[in-house]
């Protein structure tokens, strides 16, 4: 819906400074790939789901808005995400520089899988991995 995209990009900092990932959550919304995170019809954060690393689940991205940080809404997006997919094994990734998603991944039972290189000049990325919660 377009009411939810234009509340997504507004949570989502890293949007207001990058055009791709506001057409990102347009496409991810048209492919029924979002879940969002309400509380009284306010939107807390978002998580994408879908299936292009290798046939199974895959979280290219999640995003908690600020206010709502640091208050389980993450680990809920990614309980719900794992309780949604529909492949037996559910990746996402962070970068080595982003130990604040590292810490949510292992809190929310993910164990690293392995590293990219050459993503990011200087900052690899860390591949994540559990188990989805229906296959």
């Amino acid at each position: 819906m377009p009411s939810d995209h234009r509340t997504l990009v507004q949570i989502d900092e890293y949007a207001a400074s990058h055009f791709d990932r506001v057409s990102a959550i347009a496409d991810a919304l048209a492919a029924g790939e979002c879940l969002i995170a309400e509380s009284d019809h306010d939107a807390l954060g978002y998580v994408v789901l879908n299936y292009v690393f290798f046939g199974f689940g895959f979280i290219p991205v999640i995003v908690v808005a600020a206010a709502h940080r640091r208050n389980g809404v993450g680990l809920r997006l990614l309980s719900e995400a794992r309780y949604q997919c529909t492949s037996r094994k559910l990746f996402t990734s962070a970068n080595a520089s982003n130990v604040a998603a590292q810490a949510l991944f292992a809190r929310a039972g993910f164990a690293r899988s392995g590293t990219i290189d050459n993503l990011d000049e200087g900052d690899p990325e860390f591949v994540y991995f559990t188990q989805c919660g229906r296959a």
